[in-house]
């Protein structure tokens, strides 16, 4: 009896406690599912965030291919002295009303881009471009770079996003040109000068660099431009780009031997925004296709 008055007293107690605890730990669970709740909409303001510069490039899309379809359609007009045609009972068929026109999609807003870029001594060119700007590849457009005395001529280009680049050999040694920038990565292979010369078409817009598997001191640097949004910078280091759509816009500045320099821009409808870039020297190291060091052959 002394035994079973105890543990009743004992239940008694945990009885009076398990309200406690469990209202501790309903608590701990309401913080804790509050502060999921609060990484979440951070993650959601996060993403909202980023793609605010698609939607508005999703909708300058979207005024082109308007703009373009206007274009093409021709509006068929009925002739009003015209007879209308007559059925097989001779008594003349009202003409159908015609089909109404579809609404005008919304002019393009465009602004223009002014900058100046700090450009290394000894580069030979710089550029600047619109990156986030849709336009379609170029079709049947090809550069030329050579292959002479080991060296690549010239030693840059600036193309179009869909131009096919021509490597000729005019060497009589064997050569094997390559690249791996990402989107652009390629290649050609063994040729000499007795074989035909081979070609890459560049497809993904930026910075390529271009190499020899065999003679390391062959490099070319090729920009693929993803649309007409660009210029040449002066020789002070200023340029223009005019005709830009409206919107958050990334601007980036280039030359042969450097990295690209990115600068964004809030571009208004018929204002212009001004940026500074500043390109560094970048490595002249590189490393073969087989992602090694290069050996003693020239």
């Amino acid at each position: 009896m002394k035994s079973m008055s105890s543990i009743l007293t004992l239940a008694a107690a945990c009885a009076v406690c398990m309200p406690s605890v469990a209202q501790e730990a309903a608590k701990t669970k309401s913080v804790a599912e509050l502060e999921s709740e609060v990484r979440a909409l951070e993650a959601r303001v996060r993403l909202l965030s980023a793609a605010a510069a698609d939607v508005a490039e999703l909708m300058s899309r979207s005024a082109e291919i308007w703009s373009r379809a206007l274009a093409g359609q021709a509006t068929k007009v009925e002739d009003p002295a015209k007879p209308a045609p007559k059925t097989k009972t001779g008594v003349a068929k009202a003409a159908a009303p015609p089909a109404p026109r579809p609404a005008e999609p919304p002019a393009v807003v465009v602004g223009t881009v002014r900058g100046k870029v700090s450009v290394p001594k000894g580069e030979p060119i710089a550029y600047a471009y619109v990156e986030n700007v849709f336009a379609p590849p170029v079709r049947g457009k090809t550069v030329v770079i050579d292959q002479k005395d080991k060296n690549f001529v010239p030693s840059w280009a600036v193309i179009r996003r869909g131009t096919t680049v021509e490597f000729p050999n005019h060497d009589n040694i064997y050569h094997n040109v390559f690249s791996h920038s990402p989107g652009n990565s390629f290649d050609l292979g063994l040729y000499n000068s007795g074989s035909p010369a081979k070609t890459h078409a560049f497809q993904s817009p930026g910075s390529v660099d271009v190499y020899c598997n065999i003679h390391p001191s062959m490099a070319a640097s090729v920009l693929v431009v993803p649309n007409d949004l660009f210029a040449k910078v002066q020789a002070d280091g200023t340029f223009v780009i005019e005709n830009v759509p409206s919107g958050q816009r990334k601007i980036v500045a280039w030359s042969p031997g450097t990295a690209a320099s990115t600068q964004w821009v809030e571009l208004k409808g018929g204002a212009t925004a001004t940026v500074e870039l500043t390109l560094a020297h970048k490595s002249a190291v590189h490393q073969n296709k087989e992602g090694r060091a290069y050996g003693s052959y020239q």
